[in-house]
């Protein structure tokens, strides 16, 4: 059996590495027609279809909820689902596959911060160098020391910094459902109005208008399936187990993954750099899980400690 620490880790490096074939669907479709919020819509309707389906068979109480859930959850959907998919889907349109998914990994310094004043998380030693070399490797593998190829994608950057704010948003509301709501409530609900938001740009007619041929439907479900509902699932649940600032730096090692399958699928040549900021990356998911390990033990030392002393006290009681 793994433990629940394994599980978390293992978890958020799911989420990471699905992500990393989201800028290769992104770009697939857009080389094939499909504007950048249409790619957008087509995430969360893929999602709650599949949820809704899921829910209703498997687990309709899911369906059960408050009015500050649903409150959170629209604003969960919103901006934080809907926010990562149209930034995202732009970000690969200005830039190319690899550089929008480093963006989007700038999201570890924000979340290890907020987590920081909101869940009172540990800012260790350890935390602090996997957060400086996830965030010096995917400024390598950006290419942020060339100032002439940063300047050019100047559009495209802001729209990666966004997707990477709206990540770290998934990150710490994610951490913050999880203690009241059970996470298939939270992704039906969020998946719902993500959907309902982005139709009012794309209505659901006209995405099914927009499918024309295998190869976009191959891609389309590629991209909800593969790219949105494993990642998105992944990462909930990895929130359950481990703290969310681990869970954001092990999720980086996407921009590994989509910088390969661009050089496999596109032709996106990276430099030496860039292949030591991949390397970086790596070693920083490497530092955490053995911190994570350390941690495991200590926090079990202190349960244990803490059951013998409250079966003492009740004995005497």
């Amino acid at each position: 059996m793994i433990d629940n620490n394994k599980k978390g880790h293992l978890l958020a490096l799911l989420a990471g590495i699905s992500w990393g074939f989201l800028g290769v669907f992104v770009k697939i479709l857009d080389n094939l027609g499909f504007d950048s919020m249409t790619i957008s819509a087509f995430r969360p309707t893929i999602g709650v279809i599949f949820y809704l389906i899921v829910t209703l068979v498997k687990n309709p109480k899911c369906f059960k909820t408050d009015l500050k859930g649903l409150l959170f959850f629209a604003f969960y959907g919103i901006f934080a689902l809907d926010g990562m998919f149209i930034a995202s889907s732009y970000a690969v349109k200005y830039t190319g596959v690899a550089t929008a998914s480093v963006l989007l990994f700038i999201n570890p310094i924000i979340v290890v911060v907020l987590s920081y004043f909101i869940f009172k998380e540990e800012f260790t030693i350890k935390k602090f160098i996997a957060l400086i070399l996830a965030i010096v490797g995917c400024c390598l593998v950006v290419r942020a020391y060339d100032s002439t190829a940063f300047k050019l994608n100047l559009v495209g950057i802001i729209w990666g910094i966004l997707s990477g704010v709206a990540v770290a948003l998934q990150n710490v509301l994610g951490k913050i459902a999880v203690k009241k709501y059970s996470y298939k409530t939270h992704l039906v609900y969020s998946f719902l109005f993500g959907a309902i938001f982005l139709w009012f740009f794309v209505p659901p007619w006209t995405l099914v208008k927009s499918i024309k041929g295998t190869t976009s439907l191959i891609n389309i479900l590629g991209l909800g399936f593969v790219a949105t509902l494993i990642p998105n699932e992944a990462m909930i649940k990895a929130l359950q187990y481990i703290e969310s600032g681990k869970t954001s730096i092990i999720a980086s090692v996407e921009p590994v993954v989509a910088s390969i399958l661009a050089f496999i699928i596109f032709d996106e040549l990276f430099e030496l750099p860039q292949f030591i900021g991949m390397i970086l990356i790596i070693a920083s998911i490497i530092l955490i899980q053995l911190k994570g390990k350390e941690k495991i033990s200590k926090i079990e030392e202190l349960r244990t400690a803490k059951k013998v002393k409250g079966e003492i006290l009740f004995t005497r009681e």
